[in-house]
């Protein structure tokens, strides 16, 4: 059996004596120690960097994307820049459009518009109720309808609501909290009032518009209460 403290004295030998370890050498080996761990932490610190950028991306094209205008609404006319109704086009996109009526008038009130489907289905000495054309709830009642009238002799003061102009003449456009819109405005001689039920889907510009076109005639009185 070999004598294995013999043997690894003979490979000893043959691989023979390497070079002292002197002070230079150690002061080499740190110095490529450090050189090389700075190369992988300046390796690490720009990979970093570079996921920190598409991170920094990707936010921002999150927060534009909240950030999405609204969708447009029609855009004002030319006319008075003051007047909230003024708009372009008077139609309803998607709503009920206004038009021309050519019917049989009643006293009181005569109008030139309805909305689309609508008659007049009669008037009192006190209002004009204008209904769709299978609505025969009766004159008293003013649910679902289009109804003008002169302002009460009860009322003093000015009218509550933003500031319009009805024409030529001014005008105060509110809405209820039930979303019931009440036109109140001036045509020269009388004070009238235009109310328009919140099913009906009219946009103010067309109360506007619907106002416009009324004409009150020597039958129309003005209520008390």
């Amino acid at each position: 059996m070999t004598d294995l403290p013999d043997l690894a004295d003979r490979l000893h030998r043959l691989g023979g004596d390497g070079p002292a370890t002197t002070d230079e050498t150690v002061r080499r080996d740190l110095a490529r120690g450090r050189r090389a761990s700075r190369r992988r932490a300046l390796r690490v610190g720009t990979a970093g960097l570079t996921l920190a950028a598409v991170a920094g991306v990707g936010t921002a094209i999150a927060v534009s994307a909240d950030r999405t205008p609204a969708p447009s609404v029609a855009a004002p006319s030319p006319g008075d820049p003051t007047d909230p109704t003024d708009a372009t086009d008077a139609t309803n996109p998607g709503g009920v459009q206004l038009v021309a009526y050519t019917g049989e008038q009643q006293p009181g009130f005569v109008v030139a518009k309805v909305p689309a489907g609508f008659v007049l289905e009669g008037a009192t000495a006190y209002n004009l109720n204008v209904a769709r054309a299978d609505d025969h709830s009766g004159l008293d009642v003013f649910e679902d309808k289009l109804v003008v009238m002169l302002e009460s002799r009860s009322v003093t003061g000015e009218p509550e609501g933003a500031p319009v102009r009805v024409g030529s003449h001014d005008g105060w456009l509110r809405t209820s909290e039930g979303g019931t819109q009440t036109l109140t405005y001036d045509d020269g001689e009388h004070r009238v009032v235009v109310q328009a039920w919140k099913s009906l889907g009219l946009s103010d510009r067309q109360v506007v518009e619907f106002a416009e076109g009324v004409t009150v005639t020597a039958q129309a009185q003005a209520g008390v209460g």
